[in-house]
């Protein structure tokens, strides 16, 4: 190990504030705003009156929608800079709340979690004005799953008799592409030496590279000359970025992933906001990262968004034919195929199949089910003759308390009438993209011989998609993914 604690404070520190100095707020701004339990679209929600909603104020019952604007001009410091929004109408507890935005009357993102800033403008200009219209959603109380019996007398999920949420700090400011990009490099670099032989080579050149990088870098310079040294610092680990593993490693096919419950703990009409939020962060995505590839399913998703978004449907439509999205799941919901029969199971492929092909000119054979618990055993033989050539899933491979695990990833799966069809399984339809979490997946799989590739679908699901935290650069110089085209 060539890092003494002293240096592992220094790189962790450097770390963090390389973090911090991405986003340098310019201004904040208050919000006006109603609330209604009414979905609205969004010129029906700017035919309603708008009242001060400065921070702190308490809103959001049950079910119900906070609709909040504002309008931004940019200053001067804005000039040539790429100006990112943070906003938070919907501050909670437990979750910052899934927020749909409007500039300018376009769909440009969401807010979750998963995704705290929205581009507004990558070469601010001063003057230029932005009407910003935000859809908040309040929640619906607390999230409650699983658990034992219900004493008598009890509430199953306890009534919500308080508002939800609170209007948080909304601001506007610069964003650094050249420190986001350094940090990318650095927080890979020193996680995946967290995860080596301490001992190696490979682990004592990243050291030094980190190292450099902190002597390199003046983060306390003047905004033009500090950046100067960010371009020293990012050269620095270049060559540490470009390193190849070795001929043996694996191969991770990786593309963004999001899978939506279409039913679950919300009312239909969030599910349908939920597929916009997800779609208008891929869009935005995919215009930054030309190599950017993502997977959607179900095409009841599908029709809600060009019922209730046809616009962002039809921006979606043209990424989806220019190859930038990969359109799957050869059923119409991915559903429970234990409890159902036959019959519906084969209405839900013919229905699925008949959408795409009507609407993409796309035959569909691959049977994307990666959140269902359990598989008729009649399945390969309904697959097979409904056109279906391939089934994945990743359900099988959580054994949630302990029971016997699934032997194989890669396998054909013979039905109960001989029928086999291939299949495959991944361990997860959900994850960051860090070393770490790469490695988990690998490392997890269920077949330790003869298998040397697994599927990778990360991203965020069930609200606001995916948000990279690795420059895609970055993943190619590692070696260690493709982007899934075929």
């Amino acid at each position: 190990m060539s890092l003494t604690i002293e240096w592992v404070n220094r790189i962790s520190h450097w770390n963090t504030t390389l973090w911090q100095m991405c986003y340098e707020q310019l201004e904040s701004f208050e919000l006006t705003g109603f609330v209604t339990q009414k979905q609205l679209t969004p010129e029906q929600a700017l035919n309603n009156k708008f009242h001060p909603m400065p921070v702190g104020t308490p809103w959001g019952k049950k079910w119900q929608y906070g609709w909040f604007k504002a309008d931004i001009v940019l200053p001067e410091k804005a000039a040539g800079r790429r100006i990112v929004m943070r906003m938070n109408p919907a501050e909670k507890l437990l979750d910052p709340g899934e927020c749909l935005v409007c500039s300018n009357g376009k769909i440009i993102g969401s807010y979750s979690y998963a995704r705290p800033e929205l581009t507004l403008t990558r070469n601010g200009i001063p003057g230029d004005k932005f009407s910003i219209l935000v859809e908040a959603y309040a929640g619906h109380g607390p999230l409650v799953m699983g658990g034992g019996p219900i004493r008598y007398g009890h509430e199953s999920v306890p009534e919500v008799r308080k508002p939800q949420a609170t209007v948080g700090v909304s601001g506007f400011g610069i964003w650094r592409e050249q420190v986001y990009q350094l940090a990318l490099d650095f927080s890979t670099l020193f996680e995946l030496r967290n995860r080596l032989d301490q001992d190696s080579l490979r682990v004592s050149e990243i050291d030094q590279g980190l190292k450099d990088v902190t002597m390199l870098i003046d983060l306390e310079f003047k905004e033009p000359e500090m950046l100067e040294t960010i371009n020293l610092g990012r050269e620095r680990l270049r060559p540490l970025l470009a390193c190849v593993n070795g001929s043996t490693a694996p191969t991770l096919f990786a593309f963004g992933h999001a899978h939506i419950d279409i039913a679950w703990l919300w009312p239909m009409s969030v599910t349908e906001r939920k597929i916009a939020c997800t779609i208008s962060n891929q869009l935005s995505l995919m215009e930054e990262y030309p190599e950017y590839r993502y997977l959607q399913s179900q095409p009841q998703l599908y029709v809600m968004l060009k019922n209730r978004y046809p616009n962002l449907y039809e921006r979606f439509k043209q990424a989806l034919l220019n190859g930038r999205v990969i359109p799957d799941g050869a059923m119409w919901v991915e559903a429970d195929t234990i409890i159902t029969g036959g019959e519906s199971l084969i209405r839900q492929i013919i229905y699925a199949k008949q959408f795409f092909q009507e609407e993409f000119s796309i035959a569909m054979d691959v049977m994307w089910l990666p959140d269902v618990f359990g598989f008729s055993g009649s399945l390969p033989q309904i697959l097979i003759n409904s056109g279906i050539s391939l089934f994945t899933t990743t359900k099988i491979a959580w054994t949630y308390h302990g029971g016997d695990p699934f032997p194989y990833n890669t396998f054909f799966w013979e039905g109960i009438d001989g029928t086999a069809i291939p299949a495959h399984i991944f361990s997860d339809y959900n994850s960051p993209t860090r070393p770490g979490d790469l490695l988990d997946r690998w490392e997890t799989r269920l077949q330790k011989d003869g298998i040397n590739s697994i599927l990778v679908a990360f991203g965020w699901g069930d609200g606001g998609g995916v948000r990279p935290v690795i420059t895609w650069n970055s993943w190619r110089d590692l070696k260690i993914w493709k982007v899934y085209q075929e």
